[in-house]
């Protein structure tokens, strides 16, 4: 069984290449805890008995052997022998691919249940990011794999193996949050679910410019949703427009991106990426727009304008 999909998460890697990826929490889920939230820890039985940057060779428990290779011109190829030795299995192939591959291969398993990430992209050898990534698993007697394959996203970490083997989740942590894709046997793999970090509560809210000149709307992360400023003018050529943010401190946040929805882009509409961040003490403000710099520069400063404060 295999699912494909055009990756969502092509934007967040986008954004992740200008921000040092890191581990995050948030009280938001998207879905009912996992088994180590649960007081299952995460188990790894097996072990590498060989790899280089187009092949990997595990053993199992069982002291079965399982290889992984790049095959190029054909994909992702599987062998397998039993515990005593012999003849390895017929080459299946795992994910199918004319694209050239990336170095390197990660396979780990427990109680049987085998998993795999690996990933293909032009020149990906050389550095480039990849832009086809499959992770999947296998059980049992290995006759059969479940794969599911994104396109457009940088590849998933190795996986984590839960419930006896009955689970797999392959977690991406990233500067914003995290995003896990489950699988569970019988189930295969469902849908990757989002969880992003919040931001200061006391700068959600609308904040009025003190010039008159515009109004930001800075909205908490919710589920499946990052947090978000709206940037709107409320002087001269008109400008609407949004983009995700990311806390920077414990009283500031950072605009990560922008999409001008109404007008067109004007002065601090958006402010300038990645040179700019908001701060603000508290929830009565001011709320400022500083200009990144030692030290840094103030350029707007802002009131409440919703009666939050």
């Amino acid at each position: 069984m295999s699912s494909k999909r055009a990756s969502t998460l092509a934007g967040a890697a986008a954004l992740a290449v200008v921000a040092a990826a890191c581990y995050v929490t948030t009280v938001y889920a998207t879905e009912s805890p996992s088994p180590a939230a649960a007081g299952q820890s995460e188990k790894i039985d097996s072990k590498v008995i060989g790899e280089g940057d187009d092949h990997i060779v595990i053993e199992l428990k069982d002291k079965r052997r399982v290889s992984l290779k790049y095959a190029d011109g054909k994909g992702l190829v599987e062998r397998h022998r039993a515990a005593g030795g012999g003849d390895w299995s017929a080459p299946r192939t795992v994910h199918k691919t004319k694209t050239e591959h990336c170095q390197g291969i990660d396979a780990r398993a427990h109680r049987g249940t085998v998993t795999v990430t690996a990933d293909w992209g032009l020149y990906c050898s050389d550095g480039e990011p990849p832009q086809e990534s499959v992770a999947a698993v296998g059980t049992g007697h290995l006759t059969a794999w479940d794969t599911d394959l994104t396109e457009g996203f940088d590849g998933w970490p190795p996986a984590k193996i839960y419930d006896g083997g009955d689970e797999v989740r392959f977690v991406d942590k990233r500067w914003d949050g995290t995003t896990t894709l489950t699988w569970k046997k019988g189930k295969g793999f469902g849908e990757p679910s989002d969880v992003y970090k919040p931001i200061p509560e006391h700068l959600v809210g609308s904040w009025e410019a003190e010039d008159g000149s515009s109004r930001v709307t800075f909205e908490q992360t919710s589920k499946g949703k990052r947090p978000s400023a709206t940037v709107e003018t409320l002087k001269g050529a008109q400008c609407v427009g949004s983009g995700p943010v990311t806390e920077k401190s414990d009283d500031s946040v950072e605009l990560r991106d922008f999409t001008v929805e109404k007008g067109k882009e004007t002065k601090n509409c958006p402010p300038e990426l990645y040179e700019t961040f908001f701060t603000a003490p508290d929830a009565d403000g001011p709320l400022k727009l500083m200009e990144l710099g030692d030290p840094p520069k103030p350029l707007l400063s802002y009131g409440r304008s919703d009666g939050k404060g």
